[in-house]
C-alpha cells in the first residue's frame, strides 16, 4: 500500500478494467468471433429497447411486445451477457469462455425467455395449454425452469454484483418455504414448492415484478442515452467547462470536480465509472494544488456518488419511485430537486473550507475579472434590458389586446427576441469596451435568452399543433417538430464549427492552465440540445420518461452518426466522417448495453426479495419488529432505517438496496408517522431510503467508488472511504430534514415560499457544514461548532423550539368535537388522538391530523370528512367510515375506535422569530473568528 500512496495511482488501462470488471464485465476473449458475437447480442439489445420505447410499432401495427414479453427477452439478454462478459473466480479465465459458462448462459437464458416463449399460440397448439392457461397452478417443468432459472440468476447475480445480494435472496426463498419453523413474530404458515416457484418466476410479483419492469422499461434508456453522449464527447466537454469557469477558485480544481461530476451525473449511471471518468483528470489536479491523495479521491467520491441524487436524470431508484410511490416522474424530479441543489452547494464549500484550511492558493485566470461593482452594473443592465424589452412587448403596447391565442403570443416573444438580439449586436458593435463590460453579464444574457427563448418554443409548438390541428393533420407535428430540431442541431454544430476542438489535458504536467471559457462552452453547444429535450419532454410537455428517454435517444443517434461530417463541412475538410459516426453509434449502443447488465441482474434479484415480502407477509412482522425496537418514536425508526440501508450498502448495489429497504420498511416509517402525529409523505420516506442508498458506493469498507477513486489518487481505499463518507453526512442530514419540514420536497409550497425555503435551508446546510467541518472564518472551537450546529438546527426546524415555548395546540372535550369542526376555517387543521385496536386485536394509539371540508354545520363537515360518530358526552366512538371519503383515504381510522382528545390550533407566534436569536449567535460567532484569524494573520 505504501508504494500504491507514493505513486500516482493505476494506469488508465488498469482504470478501465477495474471499470469493466465491476461495471461491464472483465472478460476480454481472444477469439474475434465470441468478441463479435458479444457485441451483436449487446448492440441487438439495445435496438430491441429502443424499439419497445418507440411509438413505431404502434403505428405499424408490428412487433408489439406486452410487458411481460418484454422483461423476459430483458432478462435473457442480460443473463446471456452476463456469463459471456463476468469470469466466475477471480481465477478464471478471462481470454475465453469456459464450457461451464456456456451452459449456464445457455440454461440461464431459455429460463428467462420461458415466459415468452411458453405463452405463444404454437405452444398451445402443440402441448395443448400455454402458460397463461394455468394460472398459480405449474406443473412440474415449470418447477423445474424456476430452480434452474433462479440458480442461474443468483449465480449470474454473485459474478456481476458480488455475494451480498445473492445470500439475501436465497435467505428470502429459505424462509418463503420454511415459514413454520421460524421463531416467534417471523413465523408465518408458509408456500408450497409449487406455489413460490409460480409466484417468484413464472407471474409478474417476483423476478418479473416491477422492479425488472423499470429496469426495461425506463432504466436502459436512460443509460443508453448516457453512454450515447458520453462516446459524442460531452463527459470530456462538462469536465473542461466546469474548469474553465470554476479552476481560478480557492481549490479550483476540487470545486470544479463537483461540478463536473454534477454534470456527468446526467449521463453516468455508474458511480464507479462517474469517478474514473472524471477522476482520472480532477483527482491529480487536485493533488497538484494541495489535496492529499485520500481527500482528493474523497472529493470526487462524494461529487460522483451524488450524481445519482441530481434531476432531471436521476439514478435507477428513482425511476423504481415513480412505480412505487405511484406519481409521475415530474414530480419525483420536482421533490428531489432543492435537497440535490443543496448537496452539490454544500459539496463545493466543504472543498472552500478545505482549501481555506490548508491555506490553498488559486490557479491563475485564464482571462481578468470584472471588478465587483462592474459585475453588480452590468447584472442590472443585463437584466433592465431583458425587463425592459420583454415587458414592453408583452405589457406596454397596445397589440396586448390581441395577445390571446398562441401564435399572437408567438409573436410577441419573438419580436422581444429579436429586439434583444438586434440591441445586443448594436452596442457590441458600436461601444467600447468598457461600455460593453458594464452592460453585458454574461450568466444574465443566458438566463434572459433561455426563459424568453423558452416562452417564444413554447407558443410556437403550441401554434404549430394548432395549425396542424386545424388542418387535419395532427400525424405531422412529430416530424415538423423533428425537423426543427435537426435545423437548430445543424445552426449550433456551425457555431461550434468555428472554435478549435477541445485538445485532452495531462493533469500531471508541469505547468497547468485553465482554458477559455468562451470557447470552451461554445465548442460543444450541441451537446446540450439533447439535454435541454429531454428535460422540455419531461418537465414541460409532461410526457412520460420513456417516451421522453426515446426522443433523447434518437436525437443523440442522429448526433453521432453526423456531427464529424457536418464539423468537416463546416471547417471545409473532406475525409470519410460518416462512416466513423455510424462506428461511433454502434459503439454507444454496445456500451449503453453492457453498462445495463448489472442494473438488469440486481433489479431481478432483488424482485426476489419483494415477491417474498408480498408473498409472505413478512413486512407486517418486521414493522412489529422495528415498533418495538424503536419504541414507536419516529426518529428511532428513521436512525433503524438508515442504519439498515448503510449495512446494506456494503454488500448492495444502489438500485438493489433501495428495493430492499423501501418495500420493508417505508410502509413502517409512514404508520408510525401517523402515530406520533405527523403526515409524513410517502414520497418523503422513499426518498430517505434512496439517500442512504446512494451512500452504498461510499459506505466503507467496502464502497466500490472509494476504492475506484483510491486507485486513481493512489491513496489508501479504506481511509479515501472513511474521508469520503464524513463527506457525505451533509446528503445524510437531509432526509431526516425533509421528514419533518417536508417544504424542502416543495409540497404544497407556493413560488416565493420555495426561493424562501431555498435561501434558509441553503443556508442552514453551510452554517451546519462549517461546524460540522471544524472551520468557518478561522479554525472552529469546540463550543463554536456546537453552535453553529444549533443555529443550522434553529434555522432548518425553527417549530421544533418554539413548540417548547408555546404550545402548538389546545386540547379540548372530545364532546365538542362537533362545535371544533364549525369553527375552525375550512382547509385548517385539527388533530385527532384516537384509541383502537390494531388488525391482530392489539391496543393501538395514534393521532390523526384531519383537514376540516367546506360544510354549512359541523355535523355537515364531519360528515364530509367521512366519520359517522356516536357522541355521548365525552364518549365519542366511530361508529362508520364513509367508503371513499378523505377518512377512508388516511387508511387510519376504524369503526369502534374512541376520540379521546381533540386538539385545535393555539394563539402561537411564527415560527421564523426563532431566526433572530439563531442569527445574532451566528453573527458573534463569526465575529469572534475573524478577530482571532487577524490576530493570527498579524502575529
Amino acid at each position: 500500500m505504501s508504494e500504491q500512496n507514493s505513486g500516482s495511482g493505476l494506469s488508465q488501462e488498469e482504470l478501465d478494467d477495474l471499470v469493466a470488471s465491476s461495471d461491464t464485465g472483465g472478460r476480454n476473449p481472444s477469439n474475434k468471433a465470441i468478441l463479435k458475437a458479444m457485441a451483436i447480442i449487446a448492440f441487438l439489445w439495445a435496438l430491441f429497447q429502443v424499439w419497445i420505447a418507440s411509438p413505431i410499432p404502434y403505428e405499424v401495427g408490428f412487433g408489439v411486445f406486452s410487458s411481460r414479453e418484454a422483461r423476459s427477452i430483458h432478462l435473457g439478454l442480460a443473463l446471456i451477457l452476463c456469463f459471456m462478459a463476468y469470469p466466475a473466480f477471480k481465477r478464471s479465465p478471462r481470454d475465453h469462455i469456459p464450457v461451464t459458462d456456456w451452459i449456464l448462459l445457455i440454461a440461464g437464458a431459455f429460463c428467462a425467455f420461458y415466459l415468452f416463449v411458453a405463452d405463444l399460440a404454437i405452444v398451445g397448439e402443440i402441448f395443448g395449454d400455454r402458460l397463461s392457461d394455468r394460472p398459480n397452478n405449474p406443473n412440474t417443468f415449470d418447477i423445474v425452469v424456476f430452480c434452474v432459472g433462479i440458480f442461474c440468476l443468483f449465480e449470474a447475480t454473485r459474478r456481476s454484483l458480488g455475494p451480498p445480494l445473492a445470500i439475501l435472496g436465497i435467505l428470502f426463498l429459505l424462509y418463503t418455504y420454511f415459514g413454520p419453523y421460524f421463531p416467534g413474530l417471523l413465523q408465518w404458515k408458509g408456500a408450497s414448492f409449487g406455489a413460490m416457484a409460480y409466484h417468484q418466476w413464472l407471474s409478474q410479483s417476483g423476478v418479473f415484478g416491477i422492479a425488472l419492469g423499470v429496469s426495461t422499461d425506463l432504466v436502459f434508456l436512460f443509460v443508453l442515452f448516457g453512454a450515447l453522449l458520453d462516446k459524442a464527447g460531452a463527459g470530456s466537454y462538462f469536465i473542461k467547462v466546469a474548469f474553465s469557469l470554476m479552476g481560478h477558485l480557492r481549490g479550483g480544481p476540487a470545486k470544479a470536480a463537483v461540478v463536473a461530476s454534477g454534470m456527468t451525473g446526467l449521463i453516468s449511471g455508474s458511480s464507479i465509472a462517474n469517478v474514473v471518468t472524471t477522476g482520472t483528470f480532477t483527482i491529480p489536479m487536485m493533488k497538484r494544488v494541495g489535496f492529499n491523495n485520500e481527500k482528493a479521491g474523497a472529493v470526487e467520491v462524494a461529487s460522483s456518488v451524488n450524481g445519482q441524487i441530481m434531476p432531471p436524470v436521476m439514478g435507477a431508484a428513482a425511476f423504481l419511485m415513480v412505480e412505487y410511490v405511484n406519481i409521475p416522474y415530474f414530480d419525483v424530479v420536482k421533490h428531489a430537486f432543492l435537497p440535490a441543489i443543496i448537496s452539490y452547494i454544500a459539496l463545493v464549500y466543504i472543498v472552500h473550507l478545505e482549501a481555506m484550511k490548508q491555506d490553498m492558493q488559486a490557479l491563475p485566470r485564464a482571462t481578468v475579472a470584472k471588478p465587483v461593482k462592474l459585475q453588480l452594473l452590468s447584472f442590472l443592465m443585463s437584466a433592465a434590458m431583458f425587463v425592459a424589452i420583454g415587458g414592453g412587448v408583452a405589457w406596454l403596447s397596445e397589440a396586448y389586446l390581441a395577445l390571446q391565442s398562441a401564435p399572437s403570443l408567438m409573436i410577441a416573444a419573438g419580436v422581444a427576441l429579436a429586439a434583444i438580439i438586434v440591441l445586443c449586436k448594436v452596442i457590441s458593435a458600436s461601444a467600447s469596451e468598457g461600455t460593453k463590460a458594464a452592460v453585458f453579464s454574461t450568466f444574465t444574457m443566458v438566463v434572459g435568452y433561455c426563459i424568453v427563448g423558452g416562452v417564444f418554443l413554447m407558443y410556437l409548438l403550441d401554434t404549430l399543433e394548432q395549425g396542424l390541428d386545424g388542418a387535419g393533420m395532427s400525424f405531422l407535428l412529430p416530424w415538423v417538430v423533428g425537423a426543427l430540431l435537426i435545423l437548430v442541431y445543424v445552426f449550433l454544430v456551425r457555431i461550434c464549427a468555428t472554435y478549435p476542438d477541445l485538445e485532452p489535458d495531462d493533469p500531471d504536467s508541469e505547468i497547468v492552465s485553465l482554458p477559455l471559457p468562451k470557447p470552451t462552452i461554445m465548442s460543444g453547444l450541441h451537446f446540450l440540445l439533447p439535454v435541454l429535450l429531454l428535460i422540455w419532454m419531461l418537465m414541460v410537455e409532461r410526457k412520460s420518461p420513456s417516451l421522453s428517454a426515446f426522443w433523447a435517444v434518437a436525437l443523440m443517434m442522429f448526433i453521432l452518426v453526423t456531427q464529424r461530417s457536418l464539423f468537416a463541412f463546416f471547417r471545409g475538410e473532406t475525409g470519410g466522417q460518416l462512416g466513423q459516426g455510424v462506428r461511433d453509434l454502434v459503439d454507444g449502443m454496445i456500451s449503453g448495453a453492457r453498462n445495463m447488465i448489472g442494473i438488469g441482474i440486481a433489479t431481478a434479484a432483488a424482485g426476489v426479495i419483494v415477491g417474498a415480502v408480498s408473498q409472505t407477509g413478512i413486512g407486517s412482522a418486521l414493522a412489529d419488529l422495528v415498533e418495538l425496537l424503536s419504541q414507536g418514536q419516529l426518529i428511532l425508526i428513521l436512525i433503524w432505517t438508515a442504519v439498515l440501508s448503510l449495512i446494506l450498502g456494503m454488500g448492495l448495489p444502489t438500485t438493489a438496496n433501495y428495493i430492499v429497504v423501501s418495500s420493508l420498511l417505508a410502509p413502517v416509517v409512514v404508520a408510525l408517522g401517523q402515530q406520533n402525529g405527523l403526515v409524513v409523505p410517502l414520497i418523503a420516506v422513499h426518498l430517505f431510503v434512496f439517500y442512504f442508498g446512494i451512500m452504498a458506493d461510499v459506505t466503507p469498507p467496502v464502497g466500490l467508488a472509494s476504492f475506484a477513486a483510491a486507485a486513481v489518487s493512489g491513496g489508501d481505499p479504506i481511509k479515501t472511504g472513511f474521508v469520503a463518507f464524513f463527506y457525505s453526512m451533509r446528503t445524510a442530514l437531509l432526509p431526516f430534514l425533509f421528514i419533518f419540514n417536508t417544504d424542502l420536497l416543495l409540497i404544497d409550497v407556493g413560488p416565493v415560499e420555495a426561493v424562501l425555503v431555498f435561501i434558509v435551508a441553503t443556508a442552514a446546510m453551510l452554517i451546519f457544514t462549517a461546524g460540522f467541518q471544524g472551520y468557518f472564518f478561522a479554525r472552529s472551537r469546540i463550543y463554536e461548532s456546537v453552535l453553529l450546529i444549533l443555529v443550522a438546527f434553529s434555522l432548518f426546524r425553527p417549530g421544533f423550539w418554539m413548540d417548547m415555548i408555546v404550545d402548538p395546540t389546545t386540547s379540548v372535550p372530545p364532546g365538542s368535537i362537533v362545535e371544533q369542526f364549525e369553527r375552525a376555517e375550512p382547509g385548517t387543521e385539527l388533530r385527532l388522538l384516537v384509541d383502537g385496536l390494531d388488525s391482530v386485536g392489539e391496543p393501538l394509539s395514534f393521532t390523526a391530523i384531519v383537514e376540516v371540508p367546506e360544510g354549512a354545520t359541523g355535523e355537515e363537515r364531519i360528515a364530509n370528512f367521512g366519520l359517522e360518530l356516536i357522541i355521548d358526552g365525552n364518549d365519542v366512538v366511530i361508529d362508520n367510515v364513509t367508503f371513499d371519503s378523505p377518512a377512508e383515504a388516511q387508511g387510519v381510522f376504524d369503526w369502534d375506535q374512541k376520540i379521546v382528545d381533540v386538539m385545535v390550533a393555539s394563539d402561537q407566534p411564527p415560527k421564523e422569530l426563532i431566526w433572530i436569536p439563531a442569527i445574532v449567535v451566528l453573527i458573534l460567532v463569526a465575529l469572534l473568528q475573524s478577530r482571532r484569524q487577524k490576530a493570527l494573520a498579524t502575529a
